[in-house]
């Protein structure tokens, strides 16, 4: 069962800053509202107030919140942190308190950001690697490395979901199945099949290709995220995911997400394949990410809803059918 659903796996270590929330329906309480006085000040003294108290969470971005420059720079290192902590196996320090669900919905605008890290750092192994062994000794080494990078967190949702999904058994018989820590046939075979279509694909194209495929579909798996949130109910009531669910109000993440996702396709595209690369790329992200939506609303369908496992079964679908769409360009 994938991290986004960790609070449902008995056992599950939760990271330090998850607690009070995580496995909680309940979000914990915002901070302080300040109090009559200030309440009753200027808007001037309104803007020395830190963002916590002066701002909703889950605003995009680049929203300069109270506090000045210091408070925003301080206010988007903490979004970015929390979303590589959570992406990633780099364990960065922790913010030290706890941390409500409102940022993290807001540091899920960032996603699309760090996945474009990832797709850039395995481009440049697999460029590398082909000067030293074969094209598809280097795409196995890539694929399986980036998976290793997210602690397989989203290789886990897909075997989750195809398990729970492809039994055939009912609505609620297939959550339990989808949080169970074992893995059936159903979820191996899945496993398999997009990781061979992953590896064979990078296998197949050269370094422009592979820039294409790996920068863009890494960049867009990861808006997918903040699409779902705002696009899909959540299937359950606790575990991590319900708790980016229940937070998922404002658009901004949503906005930031799929900007920095375009950007990525628009630049990655024109310095690989040129002029028309802008377009390219920009219809490689899109038909990759409504694919995978596509087929991520079949599965709320049945489950009544998604899931961190149904969202980890879209980041998959993303990378692979990119990579598959970069083929199609440069064949």
């Amino acid at each position: 069962m994938a991290d986004w659903d960790k609070t449902d796996k008995e056992g599950e270590t939760r990271p330090p800053w998850a607690s009070g929330w995580a496995g909680d329906d309940t979000p914990p309480a915002s901070p302080k509202a300040a109090d009559d006085t200030s309440q009753a000040s200027s808007k001037e003294d309104d803007d020395t107030r830190p963002p916590a108290a002066s701002r909703a969470d889950g605003e995009a971005f680049w929203a300069r919140p109270a506090g000045g420059s210091r408070g925003w720079l301080a206010t988007r290192a903490s979004r970015l942190t929390l979303a590589v902590t959570f992406l990633t196996a780099a364990r960065l320090p922790d913010p030290g308190a706890e941390v409500a669900p409102t940022e993290l919905w807001a540091s899920m605008g960032l996603y699309p950001l760090v996945g474009l890290v990832l797709g850039l750092v395995g481009w440049g192994v697999y460029a590398l690697l082909l000067y030293a062994v074969t094209p598809l000794v280097a795409a196995a080494l890539v694929i399986v490395g980036l998976e290793l990078s997210s602690r397989v967190l989203h290789l886990d949702g897909l075997m989750d979901t195809a398990d729970g999904y492809l039994s055939g058994a009912p609505r609620e018989r297939a959550l339990e199945i989808m949080k169970d820590s074992r893995v059936g046939a159903m979820g191996v075979f899945a496993a398999i099949a997009v990781m061979i279509v992953k590896v064979s694909a990078l296998a197949s194209l050269t370094r422009p290709g592979a820039a294409l495929g790996l920068l863009i579909g890494l960049s867009a798996a990861r808006a997918l995220p903040a699409l779902d949130v705002r696009l899909f109910a959540y299937a359950r009531r606790e575990g991590t995911g319900a708790a980016f669910a229940g937070a998922g109000t404002t658009d901004g993440p949503v906005v930031t997400a799929v900007a920095f996702a375009a950007v990525a396709a628009i630049v990655v595209g024109v310095l690989a394949h040129g002029g028309v690369g802008a377009p390219l790329g920009l219809l490689l992200a899109g038909a990759a990410v409504a694919l995978a939506l596509g087929v991520q609303a079949l599965v709320g369908r049945r489950l009544g809803g998604l899931t961190g496992d149904v969202y980890g079964l879209g980041i998959e679908l993303v990378e692979a059918l990119a990579l598959v769409g970069a083929v199609m360009i440069f064949r």
